[in-house]
C-alpha cells in the first residue's frame, strides 16, 4: 500500500484548505509573471511563470490525492464496512501513487526552473537534472526523504541567491523574496521528520503557507511599485 496520508486525522481537510491558498498564491504569481513576459519579452519572466505553474500543478495534484483519500475513508466509515473500505483504498492506490509522483515531479521541476533563472544551465545539464529528479523520486527506496531533502537544497540555493541580491541592492522586495523562500525551505525540514510524529506535518503546512504568503506580498509590492513608476 502506498503511503500518501501524512496528516493527523484531526487535520484532515484543513491541510487541503491551506494547500488551496498556496495554490491560489502560486497561480496569481504565475499569471503576474506571464503578463510581464508579454510586456517585457524577457525570458526570465517566462521561466518564472513556468516555474510557478509547475509548483501550482504540484499542489493541485496533492489536493486531489488528499481529497480523494479523505473522502473515501470518511465515506466508508459512515457506511461502516471494513471490507468495502479495503476494496476502495486498494482501487485508489494507483491513483494515489501516480498523483504523489506528479506532485513530487512538478515540485522539483518548478524549483529547478526557478533556480535556473539565476544559474544558467546548458541543455545537457537540464536533461541530466530532469533525469536525476525522475530517478530520485520514482526508483529510490527513500524517495520521501530524497524529495524533501532535494527541495530543501534547491530552496536554500534560491534563498541565498535572493539574499545576495538584497545585500547588493538593499531593496525590500529582494529581502522579502529571500525570507519567503527561506521559510518555505524550513518547512521542508519539518516534513522530513513526519515519521516521528504527524504534528511535524501540521507545522510544515503552516510554515509553508506563511512562506507563500510572504512571497505573495513581495510580488504585490513589486506590482505596485511598477504601476507607480509607470504613472510617474
Amino acid at each position: 500500500m502506498v503511503k500518501v496520508v501524512f496528516s493527523p486525522k484531526w487535520f484532515w481537510g484543513k491541510d487541503i484548505f491551506i494547500d488551496a491558498i498556496a495554490l491560489l498564491v502560486l497561480l496569481s504569481i504565475a499569471i503576474f509573471a506571464t503578463r510581464y513576459y508579454r510586456i517585457k519579452k524577457s525570458r526570465n519572466y517566462l521561466y518564472l511563470a513556468l516555474s510557478f505553474y509547475l509548483i501550482a500543478l504540484s499542489f493541485f495534484s496533492k489536493i486531489l490525492i488528499n481529497f480523494t483519500i479523505y473522502y473515501q475513508v470518511l465515506h466508508t466509515q459512515i457506511v461502516g464496512s471494513i471490507e468495502y473500505t479495503q476494496v476502495i483504498l486498494k482501487s485508489s492506490e494507483i491513483l494515489a501513487a501516480s498523483g504523489l509522483f506528479l506532485y513530487r515531479l512538478f515540485t522539483l521541476l518548478g524549483f529547478f526552473v526557478l533556480y535556473s533563472i539565476y544559474e544558467k544551465q546548458s541543455k545537457a545539464n537540464v536533461i541530466l537534472m530532469i533525469y536525476f529528479i525522475v530517478i530520485s523520486i520514482f526508483f529510490s527506496k527513500e524517495e520521501y526523504y530524497v524529495f524533501y531533502l532535494t527541495s530543501f537544497i534547491l530552496l536554500g540555493v534560491i534563498s541565498n541567491r535572493y539574499y545576495q541580491n538584497y545585500r547588493k541592492n538593499k531593496k525590500k522586495t529582494s529581502g522579502m523574496l529571500a525570507a519567503s523562500f527561506s521559510v518555505i525551505a524550513l518547512s521542508q525540514l519539518f516534513f522530513m521528520f513526519v515519521n516521528f510524529t504527524k504534528h511535524f506535518y501540521v507545522a510544515g503546512e503552516v510554515i509553508q503557507l506563511i512562506g507563500y504568503i510572504i512571497l505573495l506580498v513581495a510580488f504585490v509590492t513589486v506590482l505596485k511599485h511598477g504601476r507607480e513608476k509607470n504613472k510617474g
